[in-house]
């Protein structure tokens, strides 16, 4: 799972769901030293990728890559599963738009930009310019998403092979992705439960000013 899944597994704590956000920027023990909640969406972050890890048809699909992505099969199995979250968002979000949604996180994590790392808070302003969370819906932007990872990660340059491997094993992978993404839905139901109780809302008029 890439941002806008982990976002989306969040719920509706908006300290959860930075917590779930910034998880890979936030190793081993760090994150106890942060907002009790913001913790938990950390733990929350790596209870996902733990499980997506283990899932097999997660497993089948990274055989699929790993003749040109190696080791990095993984990364680009989870950008791949964001994009068929973003190209599918009416499946699984069909009251809120993938638009909405977007410019709602942007808000919801400006608003709490005091809890971000350093490493979030460099590449935060381009990801909502671009808006890279509804540009995954489109393969083109996609691409274009996994070459800037190639300048600034330690992702190797074999994004054109990894999205023909996408284009040629497309079916299959979406078949995948909607077997397993419901299934992940459900393992993370009871982490979310009590906190989406006391989530901390913002007005809906603010959100209004924002989607006009």
């Amino acid at each position: 799972m890439n941002y806008l899944a982990h976002i989306y597994l969040s719920g509706s704590n908006k300290l959860m769901m930075i917590g779930n956000f910034i998880g890979d920027a936030v190793k081993g023990r760090a994150y106890t030293n942060l907002h009790p909640v913001v913790q938990k969406g950390i733990l929350l972050h790596r209870a996902i990728d733990d499980y997506t890890d283990r899932h097999p048809l997660n497993a089948e699909i990274r055989k699929l890559l790993h003749p040109v992505c190696g080791k990095y099969a993984g990364v680009y199995l989870d950008m791949f599963y964001d994009h068929f979250l973003a190209a599918g968002w009416d499946d699984f979000s069909p009251h809120v738009s993938l638009r909405s949604f977007c410019i709602r996180f942007y808000v919801d994590i400006l608003l709490r930009y005091k809890y971000l790392p350093p490493k979030i808070k460099a590449f935060l302003p381009s990801l909502i310019v671009k808006n890279r969370l509804k540009s995954y819906s489109e393969i083109k932007k996609l691409q274009e998403a996994l070459e800037i990872m190639t300048t600034y990660t330690s992702l190797p340059r074999t994004t054109t092979q990894a999205i023909d491997c996408l284009i040629d094993n497309y079916d299959t992978m979406k078949e995948a992705f909607y077997t397993f993404f419901p299934q992940i839905i459900d393992h993370t139901a009871e982490w979310r439960r009590q906190d989406d109780k006391d989530a901390d809302q913002i007005p809906d008029l603010f959100l209004k000013y924002f989607n006009s």
